[in-house]
C-alpha cells in the first residue's frame, strides 16, 4: 500500500487522510444531517425529506440522520464528502461520510473529551486528589486568620504586657534574668485573653501551631519601651542597681516633666510620703518601692496615713516591682493607686486632664 492511500470498506473511491483535519481537533455536526457509509451514495440520500419512507430508504443506503449530539473526528476526505467518526468510539457504529459544508470544527479539545459514565469516573478521580489540596488551602487561610488575631490581641494589650514584664522579670545577684513569675504571667494572659478570642472564632484547633509564634510575639512586644507617656530623659534615669534615694527623685523628674511641681521629701521625716507633687491645685503623695520582690500592705498603709497628713487628693505607691494580692485589695478599698514608675507619666496626664473637666 502506497503511503497517502487507504482504501474503504472496497467502495472503490480513494480516500485521501487530510493532515489539516485529522488528529485531535473535534467537528460537529448540524442536526438532522444525513451521513452514509458510501460517499457514492450521499448526494441521492441528502435530499430526502423527513417522513418515515424516507427514512427507510435512508436505512437501505446504509444511511442516517444524526442527531447533532456529540463530537466527530475526520478520518480523511473525498472531493466534497468528508469521513467522520463519532467519539467517544462505540461498539457497531461505523465511519460516515457527510457534506464538507456541514462539517464544522469544535473550539479546543471538549471534543475528546469523554462522556458518559467515564466522565462522571475521570470527575471523582479529580475530586479526590483536589481534596486534599482544597482541605490544605482552606486550613491555611484559617491559620493565617487566626495568628492575625491573636497579633492584634497582643498589640492591644502592649503597654500593659510592657508594665507587668518589667515589674515580674527581676535580675539576681548574678545578673541574670528570674523570668518564672513573667512566664506565668504569659500563661495567664493566653489562658484568659488569646484563647477565648480563638474559640469565639472556631479557631482553637489553630493554636498549636500557632503558639510559639504569639509567644514570640508576646515577648517581642513586651520588651519594647512603653508608646504612651514616656520621655528619652526620664526613661534613661532609671537603673535597677540605683539607690531608693536615687530611685525616689527619678520619681519626682518624671512627674516634672509632665508639668507637676514635684520634690522629694528629706528622708526620715516623709510621714509615708517620698514625693509630693501638685499642678492645678491638685496635691499627689507617691510612695516610692525599689524592691527585688513584691510590695505588700505596710507601702498601702503609709501612703494612706500620709495623703491625711498633707491632705492631699490622690495617693499612689510607684515600684519596679508587682504588688501582693492583699496589697491590691487594701489598695482599692483605700482609693490607692498603684503603679509601676513607666505608669506614672501618663497616670499624672490623666490626673491634670481629669482636674480641668472639673
Amino acid at each position: 500500500m502506497r503511503a497517502g492511500i487507504v482504501p474503504w470498506l472496497g467502495c472503490g473511491l480513494l480516500l485521501v487522510p487530510q493532515a489539516a483535519m485529522a488528529g485531535q481537533t473535534g467537528y460537529g455536526v448540524p442536526a438532522a444531517t444525513v451521513g452514509c457509509m458510501q460517499a457514492a451514495t450521499l448526494q441521492r440520500a441528502d435530499g430526502l425529506t423527513v417522513t418515515a419512507t424516507h427514512e427507510r430508504m435512508l436505512a437501505q443506503m446504509h444511511c442516517r440522520r444524526v442527531d447533532g449530539t456529540g463530537t466527530w473526528q475526520v478520518l480523511g476526505r473525498h472531493g466534497d464528502t468528508v469521513l467522520l467518526r463519532h467519539l467517544p468510539v462505540r461498539k457497531g457504529d461505523a465511519p460516515l461520510y457527510f457534506p464538507a459544508a456541514a462539517v464544522r470544527p469544535v473550539s479546543g479539545m471538549a471534543a475528546v473529551l469523554p462522556s458518559g459514565p467515564l466522565r462522571l469516573v475521570l470527575a471523582g478521580v479529580g475530586a479526590v486528589l483536589a481534596w486534599p489540596l482544597l482541605r490544605y488551602g482552606w486550613r491555611f487561610f484559617r491559620r493565617r486568620r487566626a495568628w492575625r488575631m491573636c497579633r492584634r490581641l497582643v498589640n492591644r494589650h502592649a503597654d500593659a504586657l510592657r508594665i507587668r514584664r518589667r515589674q515580674l522579670v527581676q535580675v539576681n545577684s548574678y545578673g541574670v534574668e528570674r523570668t518564672t513569675r513573667w512566664r506565668r504571667e504569659q500563661a495567664e494572659f493566653i489562658k484568659t485573653v488569646v484563647q477565648p478570642a480563638l474559640r469565639a472564632r472556631r479557631l482553637q484547633w489553630a493554636w498549636p501551631v500557632i503558639a510559639d509564634r504569639v509567644q514570640a510575639r508576646i515577648e517581642h512586644v513586651a520588651s519594647q519601651k512603653l508608646s504612651c507617656g514616656e520621655s528619652a530623659h526620664a526613661s534613661n534615669g532609671y537603673a535597677p542597681d540605683m539607690d531608693p534615694i536615687a530611685y525616689e527623685r527619678y520619681c519626682a523628674e518624671r512627674l516634672r516633666a509632665c508639668g507637676w511641681d514635684a520634690r522629694a521629701t528629706p528622708p526620715g521625716g516623709d510621714q509615708g510620703a517620698d514625693v509630693i507633687a501638685t499642678r492645678g491645685g491638685m496635691r499627689l503623695v507617691v510612695q516610692c518601692k525599689l524592691y527585688r520582690n513584691t510590695v505588700g500592705n505596710e507601702a498601702v498603709q503609709q501612703i494612706s496615713a500620709a495623703r491625711l497628713h498633707y491632705q492631699a487628693d490622690v495617693a499612689a505607691v510607684v515600684s519596679n516591682a508587682d504588688y501582693t494580692t492583699s496589697a491590691r485589695q487594701l489598695a482599692r478599698s483605700n482609693n490607692v493607686a498603684l503603679l509601676h514608675h513607666d505608669e506614672l507619666s501618663a497616670f499624672a496626664a490623666r490626673l491634670a486632664r481629669a482636674r480641668k473637666k472639673a
